[in-house]
């Protein structure tokens, strides 16, 4: 039987190919010596000793002290856990490093930049909640489309209530809002005149609070959604006094 494809996947795993080629070989052999597990595995008989001790540490294997020295491998339910465990400490490092870096470095990006740009409705989205999330006193939303809202964007929208922050829907004449939307307690919508609706390219607008927003366009149809957005900033500020003074909400 070819063991290649359980080698490859072993090695994937973290296992080097020394490790990967002896174990596969005590799986295939149940128990053995070096000599054997050097014959099966294509493993030099003096690199068995050094790699069997590498996997005894790791405690993928066993050793009986006899002479010659016997390896038996452990139980493969017993080597997957040990490989998640490994996998998820990696995992829970890696990105407790980067949290940390993202820590040091994202308070002076965000006040070297005022304005930022993100590129398509998935990210898009994903801002537009965190926005939401953030949100303090009050949240203003528009959208082209309010018939199929994202779970992700109704998820924040309804943590609002809890906070006792007010959602308020700008709804163009005649627009369809959908159920979901009408079904959490504190949003409510607003009809905005014909002269003041929505551009033909815009996708979205957010307000939040008085010092945070996002603005979305699509060009055309088969364009990308592009969003420029800024947060707890002298311009963003400045252009909800802008915006809102056009819009028919109170202040």
């Amino acid at each position: 039987m070819d063991n290649s494809e359980a080698i490859e996947g072993l090695i994937e795993l973290g296992l080097s190919t020394y490790e990967a080629r002896v174990f596969t070989a005590l799986i295939e052999l149940g128990e053995a010596t070096a000599r054997e597990v050097a014959k099966t595995s294509d493993v030099p008989r003096s690199q068995v000793y050094t790699t069997a001790k590498e996997l005894q540490s790791r405690g993928f294997i066993s050793v009986q002290q006899a002479n010659p020295q016997v390896f038996q491998p452990i139980s493969l339910s017993e080597v997957e856990s040990q490989l998640s465990r490994e996998f998820e400490s990696k995992r829970d490092t890696a990105f407790d490093r980067l949290e940390a870096l993202e820590r040091q470095t994202a308070p002076s990006a965000e006040q070297s930049e005022d304005v930022w740009t993100i590129t398509g409705t998935p990210a898009i989205i994903g801002r537009t909640s965190q926005l939401i999330d953030e949100a303090e006193t009050r949240v203003i939303y528009g959208a082209k489309d309010l018939v199929h809202p994202d779970a992700e964007l109704l998820s924040s929208v309804r943590s609002c209530c809890s906070r006792e922050v007010s959602v308020l829907l700008l709804q163009d004449n005649g627009q369809e809002i959908a159920d979901p939307w009408k079904e959490i307690e504190c949003v409510s919508s607003v009809s905005i005149p014909p002269e003041q609706s929505k551009s033909e390219p815009a996708v979205r607008l957010l307000l939040v609070d008085s010092d945070s927003f996002l603005l979305s366009v699509r060009s055309n149809r088969s364009a990308p959604e592009i969003a420029i957005w800024s947060a707890n900033t002298t311009f963003a500020e400045a252009f909800l006094q802008l915006l809102t003074s056009s819009l028919p909400v109170s202040e």
